[in-house]
């Protein structure tokens, strides 16, 4: 179907369409529901949820872990400000949802590439560690700004984190010590998250994007989980800390 005006649909038009303009760049945008009311309905569900984050990205600093909690922070805000600007079909600081989401997929993406290295447990102030967070960041940014709404573009950076925590745990697995049981918990978490997301792609079935806002409670409560197991079965002692007097 051929793309829609700059100006897109009126709000009382529940479509799914291309729209060109700054910051879609041919992606995919979902124009609210018909109704005042469902609108406002579904901003608060996608929106507010996304306030699930904040105890993780606390979570992250008072672990020393200041980039994972600046990346959950901006994933937070921008989320809110995507989801809340597509409900109610209007602009933030002269940027359209496509704007925001485009920077969301961004920071989503460096968000669960920290916290797949994070299972490596790399020293605090290590040269490794800063070294994939400044990579992470190029790789996800060109690969977003280079075709945004390519799914391949997406997981790829997601994929290179992987291969390198896998790497890395390997190499150090003998100095890796995790709390199972809060392991297990964001392993739950995370299947729940991913269930969430794949039942919301479908959001003609879902105008309330209650499965979308699952997707950010259960994300969420993997991130804060996941810390927790990084940090080790020891109470108060980072893993990372140690790490540092003996490598």
């Amino acid at each position: 179907s051929s793309p829609l005006p700059r100006g897109g649909p009126p709000a009382s038009a529940f479509v799914c369409a291309r729209r060109e303009g700054p910051g879609f760049s041919g992606g995919v945008v979902m124009v609210p529901p018909p109704s005042r009311e469902d609108m406002v309905a579904q901003a608060w569900v996608t929106g507010f949820t996304n306030i699930a984050m904040l105890p993780v990205t606390i979570q992250a600093f008072s672990y020393g872990k200041h980039y994972e909690g600046i990346m959950g922070m901006m994933a937070m805000v921008t989320s809110s400000l995507y989801h809340t600007c597509q409900s109610l079909d209007i602009t933030f600081l002269t940027l359209n949802e496509g704007r925001w989401h485009h920077m969301d997929n961004v920071f989503a993406i460096l968000s669960l590439m920290a916290m797949s290295i994070g299972f490596a447990q790399l020293p605090l102030h290590s040269v490794w560690r800063e070294l994939f967070h400044a990579a992470s960041v190029g790789v996800a940014v060109c690969a977003q700004l280079a075709y945004p709404w390519d799914v391949r573009f997406t997981i790829g950076p997601l994929v290179f984190s992987v291969v390198f925590t896998i790497l890395a745990v390997a190499l150090r697995w003998k100095h890796l010590r995790f709390n199972r049981q809060a392991g297990m918990i964001a392993i739950v978490s995370f299947v729940c998250a991913v269930v969430c997301f794949v039942q919301g792609l479908d959001d003609q079935k879902d105008r309330m994007r209650l499965w979308h806002g699952g997707w950010h409670i259960f994300v969420s409560l993997f991130s804060g989980f996941s810390l927790r197991a990084q940090r080790g079965p020891a109470k108060g002692v980072e893993p990372s800390d140690v790490f540092d007097k003996s490598d």
